[in-house]
């Protein structure tokens, strides 16, 4: 399983971002290798930023993002890529991870 969050800096020390698609980084947690790939955000256009956000996630076979509130049309864009979205807490990457793991974040 793969997961994907968004982040502020390159390192799993960092609070997640409260930008989805506008955000610094994605970081792509791998479950199965206990990984963390940081990527730089270069889908932050002007217009249409969520879904090709959503597109370039799906494209790195991101099974569950832990985001802030998505937009519509990212949202519908994530139905659409069958990826689930969690609502992600003011704190750290690696403090989001344990989160989820642990049933305590809502889903969107």
């Amino acid at each position: 399983m793969k997961i994907a969050l968004c982040s502020k800096e390159n390192k799993k020390e960092s609070l997640v971002d409260d930008r989805f698609a506008r955000s610094e980084y994605f970081v792509i947690f791998d479950d199965e290798k206990k990984d963390f790939n940081f990527i730089k955000n270069n889908s932050n256009t002007e217009h249409g930023a969520g879904p090709k956000a959503i597109q370039f996630l799906a494209e790195q076979n991101v099974n569950i993002i832990i985001a802030p509130p998505l937009g519509k049309n990212a949202t519908m864009a994530a139905e659409g890529s069958k990826i689930q979205v969690y609502l992600q807490e003011n704190k750290s990457i690696e403090e989001n991870l344990k989160a989820f793991k642990e049933n305590l974040l809502n889903k969107q």
